[in-house]
């Protein structure tokens, strides 16, 4: 049930005239021509093709153009009195949940495809990623995607393997051990340290302060941070001394 009618839009009578629209895409053709047919094709040869497929680089402004121009046929028929308008009706709404359903696919379809390309360069550091088929938004996405993974990359596994903690650019860093938090009773209202006696073994932990604990072994005694003396003594590790 694909609409075989081709949509011309002339750019002198379109709002996408404007200069704004002009500066970010670019050189505008003279018509755009788009049918659910051809978006259809589209989808399909992106399906098939494990490369991200070369698009119009106005693809956007005719998609945009040919779902206003479905819609404002739409508002016409609900005005009109005309005995066939309801059929005609029922089957612009299919047609434009056609398009929406079609272009959800392949903007995820593309999607994916991006994401791959943007973890391949990440990982193998290769200069000869090809991103001449996206287009200027896709690449956009891209390039971000790209910092991130590349930013958390040097952060994370550079700064395992010089046997350092992970440092991730930009970004406020907290690293707590146990996930339990102490209830307001354990908490101190003080910031002084309280002192504690280990009564099992206990391994070095990392604190919020960033510096290493431990290890410890029963009998020793330390002056700690009164929220982590608070989680050792109720995990059994240690006790309080007075």
């Amino acid at each position: 049930m694909f609409d075989h009618q081709i949509i011309h839009i002339k750019v002198c009578n379109n709002k996408f005239k404007s200069r704004g629209a002009l500066d970010f895409y670019g050189e505008m053709v003279d018509e755009i021509k788009i049918t659910l047919e051809t978006l259809y094709d589209i989808l399909r040869t992106e399906k098939k093709a494990e490369d991200l497929q070369q698009l119009e680089e106005t693809f956007y402004i005719d998609v945009i153009s040919y779902l206003r121009e479905k819609k404002a046929m739409l508002e016409m028929k609900k005005e009109s009195d005309n005995i066939f308008a309801s059929g005609e009706k029922e089957k612009l709404q299919y047609e434009l949940r056609s398009i929406k359903r079609i272009l959800k696919q392949l903007y995820e379809k593309r999607e994916k495809k991006i994401i791959d390309i943007a973890l391949n360069r990440s990982r193998t550091g290769s200069d000869i990623i090809d991103t001449s088929t996206m287009l200027r938004q896709e690449k956009d996405f891209y390039e971000y995607l790209l910092g991130h993974l590349d930013n958390y990359r040097r952060g994370v596994l550079m700064q395992l393997f010089k046997g350092e903690l992970p440092e991730i650019s930009g970004e406020k860093k907290e690293i707590i051990v146990e996930k339990e938090i102490p209830t307001s009773k354990e908490s101190s209202n003080s910031d002084d340290p309280t002192k504690i006696r280990f009564i099992h073994p206990t391994p070095s932990f990392v604190w919020k302060d960033m510096k290493v604990y431990g290890p410890y072994e029963p009998g020793d005694e330390v002056d700690i941070f009164p929220e982590v003396a608070a989680l050792l003594v109720r995990k059994g590790r240690a006790e309080k001394l007075s």
